[in-house]
């Protein structure tokens, strides 16, 4: 097994994912971090690196077999909002350390995974050694408001990629894909009257609220993916048209979340249709910039990513990370949406392994844990080298 603390591997990552979480940056305000990563990967003697014109980071070590598609271990650079400080145990910038965590606001997702995949690239730098194909660390913006940075880095890659590596939290399990999203406004008509005289308008929040106690019984009927899991819908965000107290709206609105690996955007609006019944709505894509756009009519499932397990790159990779790691991981897959649902068009196969703990991320008193951090780096790097 790889010694971590013969080359100060471990020391030096826990410092650098310190101070990436003491450095805030939310979406659209990158920019500083991705200077600090990429001091680090000059200071590292990264055979390459660049930011490019969106604010996106990455560096790059040779490998030996340079006509390999490259490897590449992505993370994003934004994290969410701490929230109410005072349900905090520890200010959420200050990184500090408690027994083997380390906590504050991005740590699991995604600060300790990005540290991890840029020291396992220096670890093989300080072990003399090199990557069997080039590898690329790339850090990209606005992973937690739709993906910008994601899917600029793939409208504009100029190398071939073999494997992509989600630095997403997997507790060092290797996911192999997440659900994909449908987000869709459901609206009920009325007519708006003072609430005074209820009886001679049509109030809206009526329909809405049959439709929600029938969506309840109903969600059963949605199907489920041997891998990724079941289709699910949640109801999230209500609005109406009036902010008068004392008038009943002309329209509400209720955005539904869908997630599944199964389902397609017909399908799930004629889950919608049966649920509603006789009621009286409509549709709108919730993703679109236009007022009242429609939702698309597919019949293509809808997923984010999905790598098969039966594919030889996951026995490979598996049997890679469980060498280094010097135990057995397991397969499995993410509740959450990643970037990886923007990659598929780079034709890489496309995995998810880290130390960070899914539980964690997004919650007051985020924590990634320091000996999975050092498993990880032992897998990855044993990946790296020879994958």
């Amino acid at each position: 097994m790889i010694d971590l603390g013969q080359i100060k591997l471990l020391e030096d990552c826990v410092k650098f994912t310190r101070r990436l979480i003491q450095t805030k940056s939310m979406p659209r305000e990158e920019a500083e971090l991705a200077g600090l990563i990429a001091q680090e990967m000059r200071y590292l003697e990264f055979d390459q690196v660049w930011i490019d014109e969106i604010g996106n980071v990455s560096g790059r070590i040779f490998g030996r077999e340079r006509m390999l598609g490259a490897l590449v271990l992505n993370s994003h650079l934004d994290h969410v909002d701490p929230g109410d400080l005072r349900l905090w145990s520890a200010p959420p910038y200050a990184a500090m350390i408690e027994g083997d965590d380390i906590l504050g606001r991005g740590a699991c997702d995604i600060k300790g995974p990005l540290a991890v995949q840029i020291y396992s690239m220096a670890g093989l730098l300080r072990m003399g050694d090199r990557p069997r194909r080039d590898v690329v660390f790339t850090g990209v913006i606005e992973e937690e408001i739709g993906g910008r940075g994601a899917i600029y880095w793939t409208e504009n890659l100029d190398y071939p990629v073999e494997l992509i590596v989600l630095g997403e939290p997997s507790s060092n399990q290797l996911s192999l894909g997440h659900r994909g999203i449908l987000q869709t406004w459901i609206t009920f008509p009325g007519r708006s009257v003072h609430a005074s005289v209820p009886q001679n308008g049509t109030n809206p929040n009526y329909s809405m609220a049959t439709f929600l106690e029938r969506l309840d019984q109903m969600k059963g009927e949605l199907k489920e993916h041997p891998i990724l899991g079941p289709t699910t819908v949640a109801p999230t965000i209500i609005k109406v048209d009036t902010a008068s107290l004392n008038v009943t709206p002309a329209w509400t609105k209720v955005l539904l979340d869908f997630r599944t690996g199964t389902e397609s955007s017909n399908s799930l609006q004629a889950f919608i249709k049966r649920v509603a019944g006789d009621l009286e709505y409509s549709l709108s894509d919730a993703w679109s910039s236009e007022e009242e756009a429609p939702l698309p009519h597919s019949d293509d499932i809808i997923y984010g990513y999905y790598t098969a397990p039966d594919k030889a790159v996951v026995g490979t990779v598996r049997k890679l990370i469980e060498r280094g790691m010097g135990s057995q991981t397991s397969l499995s897959s993410y509740n959450f949406a990643t970037d990886g649902r923007h990659f598929i068009p780079c034709g890489a196969d496309i995995v998810g392994y880290s130390a960070g703990e899914e539980k964690y991320a997004h919650t007051v008193d985020e924590r990634i844990s320091i000996s999975m951090m050092a498993d990880s780096l032992r897998g990855h790097i044993q990946l790296l080298r020879d994958f």
